[in-house]
Formats: structure tokens, sequence, C-alpha cells
């Protein structure tokens, strides 16, 4: 896991900016074990996360076509 010294790091890093929102408790408690138990910071399963989320927005999916078909 990322230690408070790659925090402070990143906190100053030009490159990074922080994002901050609520979710459902269960959901985040979900995530963090997730991260614990893959031995990732909550930065970098974000990372990893917003990664994925964003490549699924671009990705054509067969609901949004058939949708498309049937109006």
């Amino acid at each position: 896991m990322g230690n408070s010294t790659e925090v402070l790091a990143k906190r100053h890093d030009p490159n990074y900016i922080q994002l901050s929102g609520d979710v459902q408790k269960q959901l985040g408690l979900q995530f963090k074990a997730a991260c614990t138990l893959k031995q990732l910071s909550i930065g970098l399963g974000l990372e990893e996360a917003i990664e994925m989320w964003l490549k699924a927005q671009q990705a054509p999916s067969a609901a949004k076509n058939s949708k498309k078909g049937d109006e």
C-alpha cells in the first residue's frame, strides 16, 4: 500500500488532482476492503476504477444499439 510520503508527494504533484464524493456506506466499505486485500492504496484503486468506468463509457454497448433500433 502507498505510504504517507507517497501521498504527500502526489498532493504537491501538478499531474494529480484530488477528487471527492459521497458514496453509499456499503459500497465504500467494500471498495476499501477490496483495496486492502489487493494491497492497493485507495488512490490507486480509485484510479483503476475511474479508468475502467471511462473505458466503459466509450465502448458501444449492445443495449444502446438495440434501443436505437426500437425508436
